[in-house]
C-alpha cells in the first residue's frame, strides 16, 4: 500500500491502474497504422507515468520506459516503433510485478 497525500492506495487498485495504463500504451499501435492522432495519446501516457514516478520513487524501469516512449515521437520506422511499444509494455508488466 502507498500512501500519499493523505490518501491510501490499496495495492489491487495500483494493480489496475498499471493494466489499463498497459493498454493505453497497447493503443499507440493501431493509432499510427489508422493515422490517428497518437501523438495525444502518447502525451497523456506519458503525464499518467510521471505521476506514478512520483508515487514510486525513482526505479531504473521509469527512466527506461520514458526514454522508450518519448523516443517514439521521431522514429519513422513503424517496425521499430512497434518494437519499443512491446518493451515499454514489457516494462510496465515487469513494474506491476514488482509493485505487489
Amino acid at each position: 500500500m502507498i500512501d500519499k497525500y493523505g490518501l491510501n492506495y490499496p495495492q489491487s487498485n495500483i494493480s489496475i491502474d498499471l493494466s489499463r495504463l498497459i493498454n493505453q500504451v497497447w493503443k499507440l499501435l493501431p493509432m499510427r497504422e489508422h493515422k490517428e492522432d497518437w501523438q495525444k495519446q502518447l502525451d497523456s501516457v506519458l503525464v499518467e507515468l510521471r505521476g506514478l514516478h512520483e508515487l514510486f520513487g525513482d526505479q531504473l524501469d521509469f527512466l527506461i520506459l520514458m526514454t522508450k516512449l518519448e523516443g517514439l515521437r521521431t522514429e519513422e520506422n513503424f517496425m521499430v516503433y512497434r518494437v519499443n511499444i512491446f518493451g515499454a509494455i514489457t516494462l510496465l508488466t515487469e513494474l506491476n510485478a514488482k509493485l505487489k
